[in-house]
């Protein structure tokens, strides 16, 4: 029989946080198919730097540059 471990809830909250991030990544790219540069910069700041971003937003700023 295996033994279970309860998870740290800090750790929990930090997977979530990741989860989260990394949906709101897969949906930038589908929904505004962004070039490689763009996709990168938008990763770096969400799922690395953990910034919130208005992905509506931020998305539209960029096609316009």
């Amino acid at each position: 029989m295996e033994n279970h471990q309860s998870v740290n809830p800090q750790s929990s909250s930090t997977f979530s946080q990741i989860k989260e991030s990394i949906r709101d990544m897969v949906r930038l790219q589908r929904d505004y198919q962004l070039s490689d540069e763009l996709f990168w910069e938008a990763f770096d700041r969400r799922v690395l730097r953990n910034v919130p971003l208005n992905m509506t937003q931020y998305a539209t700023m960029t096609v316009r540059s």
